[in-house]
């Protein structure tokens, strides 16, 4: 596959995206076009991991970084301005990232491959960068909670 991914991939992507930040985060995201999300003003993080087997490719996902602390608040149940949250807020993204890809894997491929998955990585990116990022063909992108938020699947890798 080239740099743009099937319609369904897509489809499918946003659909799981979606479900797992109701379902682990409490949050609800729309599908709106990458080129339609309000622009960062500040930093952004991007999360990142690459997967191996039937399919070998990568998922990212790059959200603002105020939208952290408050997947981590939902995540733990907690207040957003309890230190556990603050410490763990990157991390509650990759969580976010791990079990998205591990459900998109599974929508895609089915029930029985195997893939062996990396550690999430996340990292921060500049409004510039998350600008290049949102002009990517094969970039999707939700608002969830107000939250602009981009994902982009890579198969062929």
């Amino acid at each position: 596959m080239n740099n743009s991914q099937p319609a369904e991939h897509r489809q499918t992507l946003i659909q799981v995206l979606n479900d797992v930040l109701e379902q682990l985060a409490f949050m609800f995201g729309e599908e709106v076009e990458p080129a339609e999300l309000p622009a960062p003003g500040g930093v952004c993080v991007r999360a990142e991991m690459a997967f191996a087997g039937p399919m070998n490719g990568s998922l990212t996902i790059a959200v603002t970084e105020e939208m952290c602390p408050e997947i981590a608040a939902n995540i733990l149940g907690a207040e957003p301005d309890d230190d556990r949250v603050m410490e763990k807020a990157r991390d509650a993204l990759k969580e976010l990232l791990n079990i998205t890809c591990g459900q998109v894997l599974t929508a895609i491929a089915g029930e029985e491959p195997v893939f062996d998955l990396s550690v999430p990585q996340a990292a921060e990116i500049t409004p510039e960068e998350w600008q290049a990022m949102a002009m990517a063909p094969e970039m999707a992108a939700v608002l969830a909670d107000d939250y602009p938020v981009l994902i982009c699947l890579r198969i062929g890798e």
